[in-house]
């Protein structure tokens, strides 16, 4: 599964659980990123293609 995120290809490792939108399944990167946005969660997907660091 790849990452929600317009123009990433990245494989999907975190959901992200937005109060201000829809939950989608990102990568790393954007999950990093978008998890210190007030209220924003990211949560390990089990068994994710993604490696992580």
């Amino acid at each position: 599964m790849q990452c929600a995120e317009d123009g990433c290809d990245r494989p999907a490792a975190v959901r992200v659980h937005d109060p201000r939108g829809r939950d989608r399944d990102v990568c790393l990167p954007h999950g990093r990123s978008l998890a210190q946005q007030p209220g924003v969660v990211a949560a390990p997907i089990e068994d994710a293609d993604a490696e992580w660091p």
